[in-house]
């Protein structure tokens, strides 16, 4: 068993463990706990997006999905990205990528949840969090063999943040990273958590003028998608200012698998509300409409 730190978010009992990456890069991973845990619980890893840390998942009340899913059953894993929440940030940190991540990070918290639990987990992620492991199993970092079932949420890669395509705004934002060497989220209100400049760079190759999403050593990131064959659950919302629905659907749509749901979260689907970016996760409706989606969907299959 790897060593932990014993934690507490608000009433719900916690480990934190740190692990190394294979290009020796710490990241921290949050376990949550349940005093009846018998040990049999699938795992579930929730995976954050930009600018966010495991408060995403659950607050410091413990009140989130986290906790709902731990609720239901679930083993609950929140790994928080190099240089996140409580993971290591050292003088490497601007040039950590957001390809670091999918190559490194989510291959070492994989290996970590089985090694820890005997058993494949479901995977999770909003917004770069569901992006990262869709492009994580594309590039053959993380094996599809060995998840049970992914959901993700506000995933998209190819729509959006016209404004990298424009000159001036995408000179100015280079010169403060190159300045910075990192965004200052709090700043902008964008978020808890500072981007690097080199996560940000590459946002810049994906979404800039040319719009290629290109592993760096050139290979197409969409011809690996297309090869993806575990079952899959996305989720769009209808008011999202951040990642259009219909960016969204591009990434389902190119997935392989066989074995998927495409929901998208908006008045005229049903819904109470036409959802946001955030608010498919943090709100009070999304608690009562979206959370049981999801565990029904890892209910499913487990």
């Amino acid at each position: 068993m790897a060593k932990f730190q014993k934690d507490r978010i608000g009433p719900v009992s916690a480990r934190v463990y740190r692990i190394k990456t294979e290009d020796d890069v710490e990241i921290a991973i949050t376990r949550l706990l349940d005093d009846s845990d018998d040990g049999a619980r699938e795992p579930v890893v929730l995976v954050h997006g930009t600018f966010c840390q495991r408060s995403f998942w659950v607050s410091s009340k413990g009140v989130g999905l986290a906790p709902h899913l731990l609720q239901h059953g679930y083993d609950v894993w929140i790994p928080e990205m190099r240089g996140h929440g409580r993971s290591t940030r050292d003088r490497r940190y601007r040039n950590w990528s957001a390809e670091d991540q999918m190559r490194w990070d989510l291959p070492a918290v994989q290996q970590m949840v089985a090694a820890e639990t005997g058993q494949h987990a479901h995977w999770v992620g909003h917004s770069w969090g569901g992006v990262a492991i869709v492009g994580s199993l594309a590039g053959g970092w993380t094996s599809g063999e060995q998840m049970r079932s992914a959901v993700v949420l506000g995933a998209n890669i190819s729509e959006g943040d016209s404004w990298m395509q424009r000159a001036v705004p995408r000179a100015a934002a280079w010169g403060l990273l190159t300045l910075l060497g990192r965004v200052p989220a709090r700043l902008f209100r964008l978020g808890p958590e500072p981007e690097s400049r080199g996560y940000m760079l590459d946002f810049y190759r994906w979404k800039g003028p040319n719009r290629q999403w290109l592993t760096e050593d050139g290979r197409n990131y969409w011809d690996g998608v297309r090869r993806i064959e575990v079952p899959l659950l996305a989720f769009a919302a209808s008011n999202d200012k951040n990642d259009p629905a219909t960016g969204c659907r591009l990434l389902f749509d190119a997935v392989g698998s066989q074995d998927k749901a495409w929901v998208l979260l908006g008045v005229e689907q049903g819904f109470s509300k036409d959802y946001g970016h955030v608010e498919m996760i943090i709100s009070k409706a999304a608690s009562e409409e979206v959370w049981p989606r999801i565990a029904g969907w890892l209910d499913a299959h487990g």
